[in-house]
């Protein structure tokens, strides 16, 4: 029973850190109704950004230098890619944001190389016992930063004024122009907070583990856990990431030795069994649309 509570653990760690960068997405697709398939490459430019810091400042400030940089990249794409896209079909938007994450995956691995980079310091090895159950320095960071940021970020947007600009911009744009909201810069912040989200898990992993192009892979895991959650809902998206993480904890420890690969696979099943029941995911919404 105590391996069952010790991969119940480490899952909820990792779950958290799905949750945090499923938000950003969120965001987006809620303000923009745009799929962002760069998300994965959101999380490699805090990962790189931490890096190149990390030989200027102490860790933790590098990690947190890294923030306002990744700001200003989604800001950036937004001004650049998306919002010249304005009034186009969907697969022009889409197409745009895959030929995006490809651009900034490229350019990574041609300002940095594709080899992995390790850090010269760490995180503090924080190791933290419950009786017989342990949380690893890599859980415990995972837990410690990525809960209370995604904890912080539903708070936000549900009591401060720019979070109630934010959802007014999610029900209708056309409506927040109506009463005086400045919706595009809305949109904006929105991109550049979907990043800066995004930069937080790359920065953490970075500080724990290296990084490499291999986080772009790590940021796939966005897209079933926002699935499962529903396009529309934060606070979905982190039950569903602590749902993915668990559920992918579990397999890896009892099935992985039988069914080599389950452990990635698992999440796109899950997502998979609920949309046959609930298509718009645990917490989306039913919009009906008279045509």
């Amino acid at each position: 029973m105590t391996f069952f509570w010790q991969l119940l653990l480490t899952g909820v760690a990792t779950g958290a850190l799905y949750a945090l960068m499923s938000m950003g997405f969120v965001l987006v697709y809620r303000a923009t109704s745009v799929v962002n398939f760069a998300i994965g490459e959101f999380l490699l430019v805090g990962g790189y950004v931490t890096f190149t810091l990390a030989h200027f400042l102490p860790l933790p400030l590098a990690m947190l230098g890294a923030l306002p940089v990744a700001f200003l990249v989604g800001v950036g794409v937004e001004r650049a890619f998306v919002r010249p896209l304005i009034g186009r079909s969907v697969v022009a938007v889409i197409m745009a944001t895959i030929g995006l994450a490809l651009t900034l995956d490229g350019a990574a691995q041609l300002v940095w190389g594709p080899d992995q980079k390790y850090l010269s310091g760490s995180l503090p090895p924080v190791l933290l016992t419950f009786g017989e159950l342990i949380l690893p320095p890599r859980a415990f960071w995972s837990l410690a930063i990525s809960l209370p940021v995604a904890l912080g970020l539903i708070y936000f947007l549900q009591k401060s004024r720019w979070g109630v600009l934010i959802r007014a911009v999610s029900e209708s744009e056309v409506a927040a122009l109506a009463m005086g909201i400045p919706a595009p810069r809305i949109v904006t912040a929105v991109w550049g907070l979907s990043a800066a989200l995004a930069a937080v898990g790359g920065a953490l992993l970075a500080g724990l583990s290296g990084v490499g192009p291999h986080l772009v892979q790590l940021g796939l895991m966005v897209f079933p856990v926002t699935i499962l959650g529903g396009l529309e809902s934060v606070g979905g998206a982190l039950v569903a990431g602590l749902i993915v993480g668990v559920a992918e904890a579990l397999s890896k420890g009892y099935l992985e030795a039988y069914l080599p690969g389950i452990s990635e696979a698992i999440p796109f099943v899950i997502v998979l069994i609920v949309v046959l029941v609930r298509p718009y995911g645990l917490f989306g919404r039913r919009d009906i649309e008279r045509v």
